[in-house]
């Protein structure tokens, strides 16, 4: 199944608004010691990894070869996803930042802030294993990004398929060493991905007031 992609002008628009982590979260990213990027697997919304190709400054295909991977679902659909079997292919050995912040995934952009179907409508939660979540201002800040990702009309059957894998944890060393049979750019069908994971995560409930309209700028975390 082939969706719409989302056009690279909404991308643009959210990474002006919205900037994610910022000094005061990467301190707390570094004494958690970065669990999300070991567990987690880095989903691409349709049509972003055009969007941050050209960001790069690389063509299509060289930027799917560098970074990412495939999954396979029962009846098909692709799905693009970081490159699995390792860490995010982005974030610096040295440093542990990330590479790419200004175009950055959105999903990774806006985590802990996690998108569910709930009834045929998307629905927003904070990943509660997240320490970020932790912290009052850091959970508000994230939800500020509720109405640009509204903005962005993720589609929902896609996200349908997303959610199937999106809310699981995934055993890094178990996937590297599988990962050692596939290529530079490989599919994994759905069946084996979840084969690998570790544990399950639940999210918890979000009250957002949309009364205010679309959010124009935003105030990042200080804690």
């Amino acid at each position: 199944m082939l969706y719409k992609k989302i056009s690279m002008q909404k991308y643009e628009n959210l990474h002006k608004i919205f900037s994610g982590s910022n000094r005061n979260t990467f301190k707390i990213c570094r004494e958690c010691g970065g669990a999300c990027e070991h567990n987690k697997i880095g989903t691409l919304l349709p049509g972003e990894e055009e969007y941050m190709a050209e960001k790069m400054g690389i063509n299509v295909s060289e930027f799917k070869i560098r970074y990412l991977d495939v999954l396979k679902m029962d009846d098909g659909t692709l799905i693009h996803v970081l490159k699995l079997g390792k860490l995010c292919p982005f974030l610096s050995e040295e440093s542990k930042e990330c590479n790419c912040r200004e175009f950055k995934p959105v999903f990774c952009k806006i985590y802990p802030l996690v998108l569910t179907l709930e009834n045929e409508k998307i629905n927003f939660k904070i990943d509660n294993s997240c320490k970020l979540s932790r912290k009052k201002a850091c959970r508000l800040y994230f939800e500020t990004a509720i109405p640009l990702l509204l903005n962005l009309a993720i589609p929902v059957d896609w996200l349908r398929y997303v959610t199937s894998y999106d809310n699981l944890c995934f055993d890094y060393d178990q996937l590297k060493e599988y990962r050692r049979r596939k290529n530079k750019y490989a599919v994994f069908s759905l069946e084996e991905l979840l084969s690998l994971q570790k544990t399950k995560i639940e999210p918890i409930n979000l009250c957002v007031d949309f009364g205010h309209g679309f959010v124009q700028k935003v105030e990042e975390p200080v804690f």
